[in-house]
């Protein structure tokens, strides 16, 4: 049986499931940061354990993004992603402005399953492509 928190991703919580899809790692003082300044998060429980996590940052009113929605490999194709989603979007049309930007950057082949939430992959119209870069990464092209 799953359940749901919110607002209760913790550092822990967030570096151990992250960890089980190998996403990069960050120090504990600098996720605790980052979860201070997160708009509002989700964690999918099943019997006490964290299976499933996402979080919202930004402006918290015309400015969204997605981040960290993570299902731990054994989980997956059960619906928590959905669960996940569901959450996070109800929360920014709470909270977010008419027409506020909602961004996300999916894991490369991840595309479809964010689609269904209405996201458009980049570039396309009059939309340009998205970027990002890692601090300190010594592999820049």
């Amino acid at each position: 049986m799953f359940s749901i928190e919110y607002n209760g991703l913790t550092p822990q919580i967030y570096r151990t499931v992250r960890a089980t899809v190998n996403m990069k790692s960050f120090k504990e003082q600098d996720v605790k940061r980052a979860l201070e300044n997160t708009l509002f998060s989700v964690v999918i429980m099943e019997n006490g354990s964290p299976v499933g996590i996402g979080r919202v940052i930004g402006d918290g009113s015309v400015a969204f993004f997605i981040k960290d929605v993570v299902v731990i490999p054994q989980k997956q194709g059960m619906g928590i992603g959905n669960q996940i989603m569901d959450a996070l979007m109800n929360y920014i049309r709470r909270e977010g402005a008419d027409n506020a930007y909602v961004g996300l950057m999916a894991t490369k082949g991840k595309e479809g399953f964010y689609k269904k939430f209405g996201f458009h992959v980049r570039p396309c119209g009059d939309e340009g492509s998205g970027m990002t870069r890692y601090m300190n990464e010594t592999n820049i092209e």
